[in-house]
């Protein structure tokens, strides 16, 4: 991570989002960030240049100072290659897709329940109406009616197991 960068973060909107529970580890991340930051910039951004023109005058054997240069000046520390900004990157535009998606399919879902809403708002109050206007509004909550009696729970199971106690005796569901 660069200088610049580490100095960028904007600790204060991160610690925001930081949910009451994850608090404790936020702050110890934020801690080791710190540490971590004070020890790069505790350090040079650039290597020391040394004086050659010194250790020429003062180092008495020939040629020393001239290879070591030549090793000082060779010598590059490759900076590791940043491998994970393409990650976060992409990781981030895909976040962003799902975050559109669900933005639409929440807002279908408001428009459903909205729509619900209104049609509950057209019809009569309930305390004015009726059980046959009430089993039309609602054909789904239908317990059954004088035709066609049910009893609670009104599962398919109880319905069956009515069925098959109101049939006379000896009759069978096969065919003989």
């Amino acid at each position: 991570m660069s200088r610049s960068a580490i100095k960028a973060i904007n600790w204060a909107a991160i610690a925001e989002r930081v949910p009451e529970e994850q608090k404790q580890l936020f702050i110890a991340f934020k801690a080791k960030s710190d540490q971590y930051l004070r020890r790069m910039m505790a350090n040079p951004e650039s290597s020391p240049q040394l004086n050659w023109d010194y250790y020429r005058k003062n180092v008495t054997i020939p040629g020393l100072v001239e290879k070591f240069r030549k090793e000082y000046e060779a010598l590059t520390v490759p900076y590791p290659a940043d491998k994970y900004t393409s990650l976060i990157d992409s990781e981030e535009k895909q976040m962003l897709v799902d975050i559109e998606e669900y933005r639409k399919k929440s807002e279908r879902e408001i428009e459903d329940i909205n729509t619900a809403i209104s049609s509950l708002k057209a019809i009569m109050p309930y305390a004015e109406m009726t059980m046959e206007e009430f089993v039309e509004y609602h054909p789904e909550c239908n317990c059954g009616t004088v035709n066609n009696p049910s009893i609670w729970p009104h599962t398919p199971e109880m319905k069956e197991a009515e069925e098959a106690a109101l049939k006379p005796p000896g009759e069978d569901d096969h065919d003989h």
